[in-house]
């Protein structure tokens, strides 16, 4: 009886240290996934920062107006004059569009007129 009790147990401590094992493995490589992840969230803030520093370099009020200077025979830019600007309700609503009269539509409501009538 001790014997069957021996081996039991032994294989028992087996299995447990073999799950032991794949544990630790399994945790090694969910921690490699996450510091490669790292990495390149890392690298993804640093061109944003690189893109940020384009953008506001592109964007400074001297170049632009140096380049509409340049560019002003083949853009055609003109100072935007006060009356242009306006506030939402001042501008035209679109206009509607109307429907195209379709045959069968007209015949469809011409026969439910008809039977409303009877």
């Amino acid at each position: 009886m001790s014997k069957t009790l021996d081996v039991l147990l032994v294989v028992l401590m087996l299995g447990a240290a073999a799950w032991t094992f794949g544990q630790k493995y399994q945790a090694e490589a969910v921690e490699h996934q996450i510091s490669l992840l790292d990495r390149k969230i890392a690298l993804e803030k640093e061109t944003l920062q690189l893109l940020d520093a384009d953008w506001s370099l592109l964007n400074q009020p001297n170049r632009l107006e140096q380049l509409a200077k340049a560019f002003q025979d083949t853009l055609k830019l003109d100072p935007t004059d006060p009356e242009q600007i306006v506030e939402p309700n001042q501008l035209p609503s679109p206009p509607v569009p109307e429907a195209p009269a379709d045959q069968k539509t007209h015949d469809r409501f011409a026969a439910m007129d008809r039977s409303k009538s009877r």
